[in-house]
């Protein structure tokens, strides 16, 4: 199942000019954390596997039918230490003149990726504050957009309706493991306090015992 994540683009710019147009910035960036609701999620450094495939796209507000660019066309993707990067060369349709406008003027700020988590691709861990961390590993581009909504903050994410019914589930099942984990813990650290305090009972009775026939040798010798 797709998801989408929005966030306020980092070094979004319309450059060039002519028939070189162009918009670049980051889709994404790397090890923020964020508060989906109803758990943090971070991204781990470079999860895309491949984006190098036609699949992904570049639209505007996640509109199939407002193409702004394609992987291996007039879209360039690449990985670096801060994010995904995306610099899109825009053809002169009206779709992609009115967004290099928009960026260049301010009116448009924000990005948007939709992606889809491969198998084993996330990683779910509980946090000191009790809330679920949701780390994504390894996942499927399929649309970075520029978009006109609002940069989800906070617990905002809520309002958004952005986790469906299956991580939902996965969240659940991965906090009852790790409270599973932490009774079992806990009750193993209290198996090994009283075996520590039965092995140090047996310590003081042969103590005990060890002075008593010390005793009884000194006063029969």
């Amino acid at each position: 199942m797709k998801e989408t994540r929005f966030l306020v683009a980092r070094e979004l710019r319309a450059t060039g000019s002519g028939k070189e147009k162009r918009i670049e910035g980051y889709a994404c960036t790397w090890n923020n954390q964020t508060d989906i609701g109803q758990f943090d999620e971070i991204i781990s450094p470079k999860p895309f596997s491949s984006l190098d495939t036609d699949s992904v796209v570049m639209n505007f507000n996640h509109d199939d039918s407002m193409l702004l660019g394609r992987a291996g066309v007039n879209l360039k993707l690449e990985q670096d230490e801060v994010g995904l990067r995306f610099d899109c060369t825009l053809n002169d349709s009206t779709i992609a003149r009115d967004v290099y406008e928009n960026i260049q003027s301010g009116i448009l700020s924000e990005c948007s990726f939709a992606f889809t988590v491969k198998p084993d691709g996330e990683v779910w861990s509980a946090q000191p504050n009790g809330r679920m961390l949701r780390t994504l590993k390894n996942l499927q581009l399929w649309d970075a957009s520029i978009v006109t909504v609002p940069a989800y903050a906070g617990t905002s994410a809520q309002a958004r309706n952005v986790v469906a019914a299956d991580i939902q589930q996965r969240m659940a099942d991965a906090n009852l493991t790790a409270e599973t984990a932490a009774r079992r813990a806990k009750a193993q650290a209290i198996l090994n306090d009283h075996e520590a305090w039965k092995a140090n009972q047996v310590s003081a009775e042969m103590a005990d015992i060890e002075r008593l026939r010390t005793r009884r040798d000194n006063l029969f010798n």
